[in-house]
Formats: C-alpha cells, structure tokens, sequence
C-alpha cells in the first residue's frame, strides 16, 4: 500500500525515530529497533538524509515480515519513510 505524501502526514504516529547523519547499516539498526518496541498495527517513521536508506528500510522490513512500508516523503533533503508494524 503507498500513500500521498498528504495522507502519510495525517497519519497518527506511534513511534518517531532519528536517523539525521547516519548511514546504512546505522539507519536500518533504528528502524528495526524503533519496531522491536512498537505494537502491531502502530505507526514508526523514521527520519533520515541518507537517501540510501529509503530503499533498504523498506526492502528489509518487508523480506523480514515486520512492517508494511506505507510510504515515502522527501522534505528539505530530508526522508521520513512510513512503516505500520505486522
């Protein structure tokens, strides 16, 4: 499922994470961490500048059954990607 960048926005979140001046695999540490403490069905977005982390967060939580990735947004060279926990 991929949502507008509008509706990721209006989305509830569970969880915030910082991944700002980290690069892989770091970034993909806080994801999988950020989902070990979250609910199923909760909301964890992590907020990244390592634009190489948009497609392996979303690569490995899916190969891994942990999170649907609900989307991406680019904002100010930054990249908040949007997970719902399984």
């Amino acid at each position: 499922m991929s949502l507008s960048d509008q509706e990721l926005k209006e989305l509830k979140i569970d969880h915030e994470l910082d991944g700002i001046g980290e690069v892989c695999p770091h970034t993909l540490n806080i994801a999988l961490d950020g989902l070990k403490k979250a609910s199923s069905g909760e909301i964890v977005v992590e907020v990244t500048d390592h634009s190489i982390a948009t497609k392996t967060i979303p690569a490995a939580v899916k190969m891994n059954k942990l999170a649907e990735h609900l989307g991406t947004v680019k904002e100010s060279g930054n990249y908040t990607i949007f997970l719902r926990k399984l």
